[in-house]
This record gives C-alpha cells, sequence and structure tokens, in this order.
C-alpha cells in the first residue's frame, strides 16, 4: 500500500497538474505551471557547494564540491518532456544524491524543443558525455542517470557512445523514462485515469514539439527500438500507476533479451518521478536504492563493455551492432 503522504500528493497532483492537461493547452502554459511549481518545491533546498560551468560549449552546473569527484562523477539529465526545465527541483535533487552517494554531479542544462527540437537536445547530451571523458572523468567512477525524458536521453547517450567507442559508463539509472513515443505500451491506456500526474492530453501536446518532422519509432526517439547490445548495468525505477510504466518494464526486458545486466523495481501508487518528493517515504527508499546502484564499486565484468582494451571494445561493439540489426 502507498503512504498516507503519497496518497495525499497524488490528491494534490490531480488537482495541480493532471486536470491541466485538456486539448488546447499550450507549452507557455505547461512552463509557467512548471514554474510554480518549481518554486513552491524548492524553497527548502538544503545548501551545497554549486559551480556554473560550459562543458562543451553546454551551460551546466556542478553540485558538490570538486573533491567528490576523486570517489565519481554523476552525469544526470533532467526530465521535463524535452521542453520543460526546473532547476531548482533538479538542483535539491541532485544534492540529495551527491549526499547519499559522495560523489559530484553534474547536471547540464540541454536545449530545449520547441525552440531547439530534435536532434538538439540529445547532441547536447552526447557532447557533455564527451567533455567528461575527454576530461579524464572516466579514469574513476562515472555513472549516467536520468528521470522522464532525462532516462529516455540518457539511453539515447549509451546508445551512441557505444556506436562511437567511447568508453561506457559504469552503470546507468533509469527514473519511469520515456522509451516509446509512439506510444505503444499498454499502460498508456490502462493507466490513464490511474496516473496522478498526466492525461493522455500530454502526450497529445509534447512529443510532437520535441520531433515535429522525425518518425517517432526512431530509436533515437524512441530507444526501446534502439540495439541494447553492450550497454553497462542498468536499473529501472517506476511507480504502478504511471502512464510510462511499461515504458520502464518493456525497456528491463529489452536490456535483458541483449543480455545487459539489468534490474527494476516499481513503487505502488505513486506518482512519475516521485523521488523528487523527498517527504515521501517512498522516495526516500528509493533514493537510498539509487545511490547504492550507482555508487558500488566497478565491477570489472566484461559483458558491461567496459575496462576492455580498445581492439577489445572495438570488437564488442561491432559484434553488439551487427546482433542488435538481427535482432
Amino acid at each position: 500500500m502507498p503512504s498516507l503522504r503519497a496518497r495525499l500528493t497524488n490528491v494534490f497532483l490531480r488537482t495541480t497538474t493532471k486536470s491541466m492537461w485538456k486539448p488546447g493547452l499550450d507549452i507557455l502554459r505547461v512552463r509557467a505551471h512548471a514554474s510554480k511549481m518549481d518554486a513552491h518545491l524548492s524553497r527548502r533546498s538544503p545548501p551545497a557547494a554549486i559551480e556554473d560551468v560550459e562543458a562543451a560549449g553546454v551551460p551546466a552546473t556542478w553540485i558538490g564540491e570538486p573533491i567528490l569527484s576523486e570517489r565519481g562523477t554523476i552525469l544526470y539529465l533532467h526530465g521535463g518532456a524535452w521542453c520543460i526545465h526546473l532547476p531548482g527541483l533538479y538542483r535539491r535533487f541532485a544534492t540529495r544524491l551527491s549526499a547519499l552517494t559522495g560523489m559530484r554531479v553534474l547536471l547540464p542544462d540541454y536545449r530545449l524543443a520547441p525552440e531547439h527540437p530534435f536532434p538538439a537536445a540529445i547532441d547536447d547530451c552526447l557532447a557533455v558525455y564527451r567533455w567528461l571523458i575527454d576530461q579524464g572523468y572516466a579514469k574513476r567512477p562515472l555513472a549516467l542517470a536520468g528521470d522522464s525524458a532525462g532516462g529516455s536521453l540518457a539511453l539515447v547517450t549509451l546508445m551512441r557512445a557505444r556506436d562511437a567507442f567511447l568508453p561506457m559508463p559504469s552503470r546507468a539509472a533509469l527514473l519511469s523514462p520515456s522509451t516509446d513515443l509512439t506510444l505503444s505500451g499498454p499502460s498508456a491506456r490502462y493507466n490513464a485515469e490511474a496516473d496522478p500526474m498526466f492525461a493522455p492530453a500530454a502526450g497529445d501536446l509534447l512529443p510532437p514539439l520535441y520531433c515535429p518532422s522525425e518518425s517517432r519509432s526512431n530509436p533515437l526517439v524512441s530507444p526501446l527500438f534502439g540495439n541494447w547490445n553492450g550497454l553497462p548495468p542498468l536499473m529501472f525505477h517506476a511507480g504502478s500507476t504511471e502512464m510510462l510504466l511499461d515504458d520502464s518494464v518493456r525497456g528491463h526486458d529489452r536490456a535483458v533479451q541483449a543480455g545487459v545486466v539489468a534490474g527494476i523495481e516499481v513503487w505502488p501508487d505513486v506518482p512519475h518521478v516521485f523521488h523528487v518528493f523527498g517527504w515521501l517515504p517512498e522516495a526516500r527508499d528509493a533514493m537510498n536504492k539509487l545511490a547504492a546502484f550507482l555508487a558500488a564499486p566497478v565491477q570489472q565484468a566484461r559483458e558491461s563493455g567496459g575496462h576492455l582494451l580498445p581492439e577489445e571494445r572495438r570488437d564488442l561493439v561491432e559484434r553488439a551492432i551487427r546482433v542488435g540489426e538481427h535482432a
């Protein structure tokens, strides 16, 4: 059963957010609502060392003291349907993540649609990942994580980095990721009423803003349909009543079928990316599990694609690509 706080939060979200998704809604109103939520949810942010940087031309923010990079680095890609950013909320979230893992967190401010439609966001995220590699952060534990649209961007970044023969991160965490913009997952229908945050009108408005001239089955838009071979260990988190539940369930299945070490945890009756609602006991439990996964000692596992000599790495990727083409 969900906690009392989770049930109350669901009521709050149904009143303030789910009710907003109606035909005729425009992105300006959605952003205005997000800005109010950001101010409300981040007004008591804990203190943290913050440094603004430019990573390969992409504005980004470091959370945590530089010394924490000796333990490891997390590249975190925020959610927001590729169109929205809640900077206060995500700085608060990243501060908590840094404290729990003892690692430094980098938050890129990738370009948003509709002003910058696909492929601007995926290009920015890959550029930041390359920058981290070039700066030597892969010599110590380097993890990748993202939620919702950021989870999609994390998976696409992994697949593009693999195909470019870049070093893989040690692991990646995906919180309620969007993996299928065709919205073919059954939960998009059977959870349409149960989801406390989203309604079908959100699927009508947001994807066309992100990829107006691109097929939604393109793996760079919907990584569910991409090649999952050769990815590092993955962890999926989701809520049982989310419209995007099957994006995680089917993504996990695809990873396992490709031989990737992957796990999934589903919490009952919690909202989309419930991790950011720090007052929920479910969020505290999930954050502890997320931190334990991201900060775990790096395993010298060949199946993850990491810690190989360059020629071994290239052979592994080429074989993974061939397998994926015939999957």
